[in-house]
This record gives structure tokens, C-alpha cells and sequence, in this order.
């Protein structure tokens, strides 16, 4: 597997959430949908491709440990996005707490990526 390839697909997938989060703060809920499916299952691809991509190097076993406890709280924290989200359609009141799991959801994110390029700093290529 090779950087570029895992670079691009990785950027598409920001900019898949970037997008979803962009129709959803406008309101075209057909569209919003749409993207958030699309920006999931981009995700679930990225996922894939950097379990494949990562068997080529070896970890420091802390740091891949603290980002895959990242990563696994930021996939648990999609339902209840998802929840929310849902709620929202038929109570306007559920709002802050849709913007709240967003709001988690994207932290979560972020310190995945940031202790994966953490973890990629010291990280030996394999033979």
C-alpha cells in the first residue's frame, strides 16, 4: 500500500465529514443524509486501507494502544450521532444535544488522527 494512495483517500474522507457537517448546518436533510452515508462509509474504507497500510510498519505498543482507544471511542460515539440526529427530525429541542455528540464525535476524530501521526513518528518500516 502506498503513502499517496493512503494520504488521498484519508483527505477525501475530512472532506466527506467536512461536507456532511456543512449540509447539516444548512438543513437539506436529503442532502445531509447523503453525505453523512457516504462520509461513513468513506471512513469504514479509511479504516480498512490503514489496518492494511499500518501491517508495513512495527509500533511503539503504547502509542498504537492510545490511538486505537481513540479511535475506538470515536466509532462508538456514531450512533449516538446517529440517535440524535434522528431525534432532531421530530424534536427540534434534541438540537444542542445532536451538536454536542457532533461536537464529541469530532474531537474524537481528531486526537485519532493526531496519535496516528504521533504514532507514525517513531514507527519502523518492515523488511
Amino acid at each position: 500500500m502506498n503513502t499517496p494512495l493512503f494520504l488521498l483517500n484519508l483527505g477525501l474522507t475530512v472532506l466527506l465529514v467536512g461536507l456532511s457537517l456543512w449540509t447539516g448546518k444548512r438543513g437539506v436533510r436529503r442532502q445531509h443524509y447523503l453525505t453523512v452515508v457516504v462520509a461513513l462509509v468513506s471512513l469504514a474504507l479509511a479504516i480498512l486501507q490503514a489496518d492494511l497500510y499500518g501491517h508495513g510498519f512495527e509500533f511503539v505498543r503504547w502509542k498504537l494502544g492510545v490511538h486505537l482507544s481513540f479511535a475506538t471511542a470515536c466509532l462508538l460515539s456514531i450512533p449516538f450521532v446517529a440517535l440524535s440526529g434522528l431525534a432532531l427530525r421530530h424534536h427540534p429541542q434534541a438540537r444542542p444535544r445532536h451538536r454536542r455528540c457532533i461536537l464529541a464525535f469530532l474531537i474524537l476524530l481528531g486526537f485519532t488522527v493526531l496519535t496516528a501521526c504521533y504514532m507514525f513518528l517513531d514507527a519502523k518500516p518492515l523488511a
